[in-house]
């Protein structure tokens, strides 16, 4: 049976190589998947520097001028994988063409240099940029995709603004 269908491919397509529909192509898909992978991997890494140093941000905000011990002990505890994260720029791949660049200063540094106003200040900026940031990463992952596929007249749509306007009458 199978040997008809193909009989009747060829007869009305042409003669037509599998390898070149792609989708035979296992080791190219498994290529695709494992770049996928790779990214999303990198990506959550990115995320839990990010949360990490917000944490940190949060916390210095909280302290007083007067616990200059406790804060240096959250600037220690604000790594990594083993990096400190103030004073060191991350690099965040959100694809082959986009990348995030961001650099938080050392708080205790600008304390020294500017006063407590001027580490908060600094602080506050960090956690905007870090919010930032990590709405870019989730906006990049929403659009990620292993295999695009074509839409067809048979592919159901979904309006997600619909749904809210129901939701908020």
């Amino acid at each position: 049976m199978r040997e008809n269908m193909l009989e009747v491919f060829k007869k009305h397509l042409g003669a037509i190589d599998p390898a070149d529909l792609g989708i035979l192509d296992t080791q190219q898909k498994a290529s695709k998947i494992q770049h996928f992978n790779h990214e999303i991997k990198g990506l959550n890494e990115s995320i839990g520097a990010l949360q990490t140093l917000q944490i940190a941000c949060q916390k210095l905000l909280k302290l007083e001028a007067e616990a200059h011990e406790s804060m240096q002990e959250v600037v220690d505890k604000a790594c990594f994988k083993g990096q400190g994260l103030f004073g060191v720029g991350l690099q965040i791949s959100l694809d082959s063409q986009e990348s995030l660049h961001l650099e938080i200063q050392n708080p205790l540094e600008v304390l020294a240099s500017k006063g407590l106003e001027g580490m908060r200040a600094v602080l506050e900026e960090g956690l905007e940029r870090i919010k930032d940031a990590l709405a870019r990463i989730q906006e990049s992952v929403n659009q990620k995709q292993v295999f695009k596929k074509p839409p067809t007249l048979n592919t159901p749509h979904f309006d997600k603004s619909a749904l809210l306007a129901i939701k908020s009458s």
